[in-house]
């Protein structure tokens, strides 16, 4: 995908081309991450500078691919797994909700959707000539969404910024960070009826999340500062009727009973890398799976599982040259550039992630990785390679530890 986008004619013929899906029917692999249409979508990461309008946000690019309409429920979470805040959008047939995150973090701004019970002279969601517009009875009186007031944006921001929450000044719900950066990540999901449940709260797969495998989207990071604009893919899960106890990606809130209906994602990825150069670099968003929070906890000790345990990670060089790359991946939304954040002897090759960690007890620990790179002027960004498969219990087998290498002393491909 090319993501270096110039200017607003570059951006806007970009957001246009998310808009453009082909009819023809596509087949959905489970427990593989593939863009298709799904019931739960996740934005493994996202930043806005509130310090400067100008600066760094973040978009989420939205598409309802069924002609019939279907309501969402999005959930902001911080970078410690708290979900900070929830709305619900509605969308028609064949309708795009795009979103910027700095309008909701920075300004309170909630986006205006409505079903047809809600706006019956057709303004605020109109229907096209090919789509369907529902009324949605328990949507009265939420939809259209009111803005937040002072006080409930102040207490958002605090909790994006890793800071005192106004509110409750002795707890914090995400990381302290002492910048301006809102950071965290997103789950949109495809729901029967508006809530103000999230997937953290009791009762939200029993009869509220739904299982219509029809939304598809992208995200953007957009540098405004510097006309530079990164797309992605958004991360597609898909919903199924998985077997008792089966792994899922909402598995820590449904006491892992596979209940949640989501496809589980894995635990370790590969991605090429360029870099460490003064013009090219990789940088990587990573999304890694915590335990369950509720909410907010003592700012003074934090939870318990951080930071969470990082596997070095494995770079090789085009002669197959190993280096074990120390790095810290610490909470649930990171972003990690291979050229400036650890120590890379090689100018490009392939990265390794084992991302599994023992904060989930037994069982695996999940994880989705998306890449960025640069090459000069030019730029790219996709998803990383999945290397193991949890519905399926196949594990990646960590490379180059037999006992010989001795902890990844570089080597040069040669069997021992």
């Amino acid at each position: 995908m090319q993501t270096r986008v110039r200017g607003l004619v570059g951006a806007a013929l970009l957001l246009c081309a998310f808009c453009t899906f082909s009819a023809l029917p596509v087949k959905a692999v489970q427990c593989a991450i593939d863009q298709v249409p799904a019931a739960t979508l996740l934005m493994p990461y996202f930043e806005v500078d509130l310090s400067n309008g100008s600066n760094v946000t973040s978009l989420l690019a939205m598409t309802n691919t069924a002609a019939t309409a279907t309501l969402t429920h999005v959930t902001i979470w911080t970078d410690w797994g708290v979900p900070a805040l929830g709305f619900d959008v509605y969308f028609t047939g064949y309708d795009t909700q795009t979103i910027n995150l700095r309008d909701v973090i920075g300004s309170g701004l909630i986006p205006r959707t409505a079903s047809v019970g809600q706006d019956p002279f057709n303004t605020i969601s109109p229907r096209g000539p090919r789509s369907q517009d529902i009324n949605i009875p328990s949507c009265n009186g939420i939809l259209p969404p009111a803005n937040l007031d002072a006080a409930a944006l102040a207490d958002l921001k605090a909790k994006l910024k890793g800071e005192p929450i106004p509110s409750s000044p002795t707890l914090c719900a995400g990381s302290p960070r002492g910048n301006q950066i809102a950071r965290g990540y997103v789950t949109v999901d495809v729901v029967t009826g508006c809530t103000a449940l999230n997937p953290s709260s009791a009762g939200y797969f029993s009869g509220i999340a739904s299982n219509n495998n029809v939304l598809v989207g992208e995200m953007l990071i957009n540098a405004l500062g510097t006309n530079t604009m990164w797309a992605y893919p958004l991360i597609h899960l898909e919903a199924a009727t998985l077997a008792p106890s089966s792994p899922s990606f909402y598995g820590r809130y449904v006491g892992d009973s596979g209940t949640d209906g989501r496809e589980p994602l894995p635990a370790s990825y590969a991605t090429r890398f360029v870099g460490p150069s003064p013009t090219n670099s990789s940088r990587l968003l990573v999304w890694r799976e915590t335990p369950a929070m509720s909410g907010p906890v003592a700012c003074a000790g934090g939870p318990a599982w951080v930071p969470l345990q990082t596997t070095a990670l494995q770079l090789l060089d085009e002669a197959t040259h190993a280096f074990p790359a120390a790095a810290s991946l610490p909470v649930a939304a990171n972003a990690i550039d291979l050229a400036a954040d650890v120590a890379n002897p090689f100018t490009q090759g392939l990265a390794i992630l084992q991302l599994d960690h023992p904060a989930m007890g037994s069982r695996h620990a999940q994880a989705a990785v998306l890449a960025a790179h640069g090459l000069g002027t030019l730029e790219s960004a996709f998803p990383a390679s999945q290397l193991d498969d949890l519905c399926a219990n196949q594990r990646y087998l960590p490379l180059l530890i037999d006992g010989f290498e001795n902890g990844f002393v570089p080597w040069a491909g040669k069997t021992p």
